[in-house]
């Protein structure tokens, strides 16, 4: 008992630092370990927004509706970034009703109803391959007045079949992976 006293004190004496500038350091074992379940890498995803970038690009375009359909993707790509499939499903749900009145793709809404009508992300993540595809066409049929469109490519994602996906920031928010590889990805074209 004497050994485990003069341990805990030889252990907090080394652990105090003399600077008043920092701050303590504390770290707290946890209790227990439980797998994480999609349901609490969902609330985990929620505490804190993966992406977020330093910088992003506000893009205009000609007709405003269309530019409504734009953000509603950039809505959707981070609801996968985050890896939140409730939040992917309400968002394409927005984006449907969104791209019907500037577009009306049936194509487009058909891949926003499968995502909406989905609670599984992998399968939502999928999709969205598509929605990407099919909103890159789109865009090319519309006149940007200012502002960059950046298309961005993973090499890794579907089991190394690749995916591309358009962001508002040069800097990397991978949709396929979330964070477990966030910033896998590069910046394959720019679209202005």
């Amino acid at each position: 008992m004497k050994k485990l006293i003069i341990l805990g004190m030889a252990l907090a004496f080394i652990g105090c630092k003399n600077d008043k500038n920092s701050e303590p350091e504390i770290e707290l074992a946890p209790s227990h370990t439980t797998p994480l379940t999609d349901d609490s890498k969902e609330m985990a995803a929620d505490a804190k927004d993966l992406n977020q970038t330093e910088t992003t690009t506000a893009v205009s375009f000609e007709d405003p509706k269309f530019a409504r359909v734009y953000q509603q993707y950039l809505s959707l790509k981070a609801a996968f970034v985050n890896t939140n499939a409730s939040e992917a499903s309400a968002v394409a749900a927005r984006f449907n009703e969104a791209q019907k009145v500037a577009v009306s793709n049936q194509e487009l809404e058909k891949a926003l109803m499968a995502i909406t009508q989905s609670s599984d992300v992998a399968a939502q993540r999928t999709l969205f391959e598509d929605v990407s595809t099919l909103i890159e066409a789109e865009i090319a049929l519309q006149t940007i007045t200012s502002g960059t469109i950046y298309k961005q490519y993973c090499p890794m994602a579907f089991q190394g079949e690749g995916a591309y996906w358009l962001s508002n920031s040069k800097e990397v928010r991978n949709p396929y992976f979330g964070d477990k590889m966030l910033k896998c990805g590069t910046v394959e074209k720019e679209l202005k």
